[in-house]
This record gives C-alpha cells, structure tokens and sequence, in this order.
C-alpha cells in the first residue's frame, strides 16, 4: 500500500515537474525535486505526511518571502544610496536593523513550525527533516556551481 502511494505520488510529481518545466521553471523545478527529496528522506506514513505538508508548504512560503524580502530590501537601499560605499552610517544603521528585524521573524517562524512539527512527528524526523534540508541545499549549490562552471568555459 505505501508503495503504491509512493508510485503514485512520484508520478504525480513527474507530471508536475513536465508541466512546471514548459510554464514557470527554475523555482518549480527546484521546488519539484525538494519535495520528492524530502519526502524520500523523511520516510513519513500516510498520517503523518497528511499531516505534515500543509505546515511545511506554508512554513516554507513564509520562510522564503522574508529571504526575499531581506535581499531586495538590502539590494535596493544600497543601490538607490549609490552603492555601499556611499550610504551614510545612519543609512547603514537602517539597512543593518532591517536584517535583524528579518532574521528576528525569520527565527520566530522556524520556532514556530518547529512547535508544530513536534505535535505531529517525532522528534528523529524533526532532525532527519533538519538534516535532509541542508543536504538538499548542498547538492542544490554543487549543481549550480557545476552550471557556473559550463558557462564560464
């Protein structure tokens, strides 16, 4: 039964990803593949992955929009400043509280999915998502850095 839940979710998965390929692209893809990493990874039973993929999609979506949010916040205040040589230290100051703010919500939304998790997994999932996460943005990176390197020849 598992196996066929598993078959039918990576083909679900290889339908989306075709699909996300000819649309969207990169963040699709890359979304794509961290599913099915993860979801290889973490082992999770039916239950607990019914349970699971809602607080993370939306832990996730939270996560990265403060990503966003600190580089364009940053990118743009130094660049309208022109550049970084030319902000002035009560700019820095400003732009410097901005990333603590960030890193402050940041923190507190990892706390909290955190808190949830712990309600519906146990914790050696918790810390196998913790690790398959990094392994995951490690292999992300070694392919980019390899792309990096075919287009630079």
């Amino acid at each position: 039964m598992k196996k066929n839940i598993l078959l039918t979710f990576f083909l679900c998965l290889s339908v989306f990803f075709t699909q996300a390929q000819t649309r969207k692209g990169g963040y699709e893809k890359i979304r794509a593949f961290k599913i099915a990493f993860l979801t290889e990874r973490l082992n999770l039973t039916e239950h607990e992955a019914e349970k699971f993929w809602p607080i993370y999609n939306i832990y996730d979506k939270k996560m990265m929009e403060l990503h966003r949010e600190e580089r364009r916040g940053i990118k743009k205040n130094i660049m309208s400043s022109g550049g970084l040589d030319s902000l002035s230290e009560k700019e820095s100051k400003e732009i410097f509280d901005k990333i603590k703010l960030v890193a402050k919500q940041q923190y507190e939304t990892k706390t909290e999915f955190y808190s949830k998790l712990t309600k519906i997994l146990p914790y050696k999932k918790i810390l196998q998502l913790e690790i398959a996460e990094h392994e995951f943005n490690r292999k992300l990176i070694g392919k980019l850095k390899g792309r990096n390197k075919e287009y630079h020849k």
